[in-house]
């Protein structure tokens, strides 16, 4: 089964009733996408004017990017699915997922682009034996990729140059660690990881050293992102038993849910400036919201 259909499967095991607290009382949330298509890894590009994310449409997958006033979907010409895509820092190439063809089944690797989806080069895939590189993160002093590989057997986080060049293996664990991302600074990375249990967030350096745990409830925490100024992470947890959007500030490991709706909510995204925007089900199908930040 291609591994894209997981994320449906973690929104499902997600779903339940509402959560307890809210950030700076319930901010309103703006509607951006009005077609109700599933969608997952919403991205605005570094300038704030372009919002790129992956949507699944007559039973197939690919990458859009809405911009324009009023915004308009750009939908990236594709003959094979491809999603999850990520920015440079200077907003002119995209990292993305791309599914290959095997026998039996889809292949997953990574591929760059120029920003409109045009001139596609394979960063990372397959060396001999099947394997998955799935879910990239450019870093934001643009010089590494981070991304998700089973190259070894099991899924674990791996850095390499932008050229695919210099590939270090960042986890090492018989749990699966999945979705990283880049702290501002390029310092350090999040991800999501099980060796605990379920899954939680968890810290570690650029070289893979100096692992912290950031997150532990009893429930699912995955698809953390930082905030711009390094200050704050959001991720999507089930933990009140429904599926909300979670802000940790990483000074104190403290934790505020910052949607508290009775729908699911996911994959939460940073805008420039730092509101947060997310996928989530609350105007029937799923569309992307954003919500400012009205508190600290």
């Amino acid at each position: 089964m291609i591994r894209f259909a997981r994320s449906a499967v973690i929104l499902a095991v997600l779903i339940g009733v509402c959560g307890q607290s809210a950030w700076g009382g319930q901010p309103p949330a703006h509607r951006v996408t009005h077609n109700g298509h599933f969608k997952q890894r919403p991205v605005w590009s570094p300038d704030g004017k372009v919002l790129a994310f992956s949507q699944h449409r007559g039973g197939k997958i690919g990458l859009v990017f809405l911009e324009g006033e009023p915004p308009r979907e750009r939908p990236v010409a594709a003959t094979i699915p491809q999603y999850d895509a990520c920015w440079s820092p200077d907003g002119k190439r995209i990292a993305y997922t791309r599914v290959g063809q095997t026998p039996g089944q889809g292949n997953l690797d990574v591929y760059l682009a120029l920003s409109d989806g045009s001139e596609p080069v394979k960063f990372a895939g397959d060396e001999g034996k099947l394997s998955h590189e799935e879910f990239p993160a450019w870093s934001p002093d643009g010089k590494r990729i981070a991304y998700m590989s089973t190259y070894e057997g099991n899924q674990e986080i791996y850095i390499a140059d932008v050229d695919g060049r210099n590939r270090q293996r960042l986890t090492n664990d018989p749990a699966l660690d999945s979705h990283p991302a880049w702290s501002p600074d390029s310092r350090r990375l999040a991800f999501a990881t099980n060796r605990w249990g379920d899954f939680e967030i968890a810290e570690v350096d650029a070289d893979g050293q100096n692992l912290v745990r950031l997150t532990k409830s009893p429930r699912l925490d995955d698809y953390p992102v930082y905030s711009p100024d390094g200050t704050r992470l959001a991720f999507v947890s089930n933990r009140d038993g429904n599926s909300e959007i979670y802000v940790l500030t990483r000074e104190d490991l403290s934790v505020v849910n910052v949607t508290e709706s009775p729908a699911i909510d996911s994959y939460p995204a940073w805008t420039p400036n730092g509101d947060l925007t997310f996928v989530s089900n609350r105007d029937d199908g799923f569309d992307i919201y954003t919500i400012e930040r009205t508190a600290e």
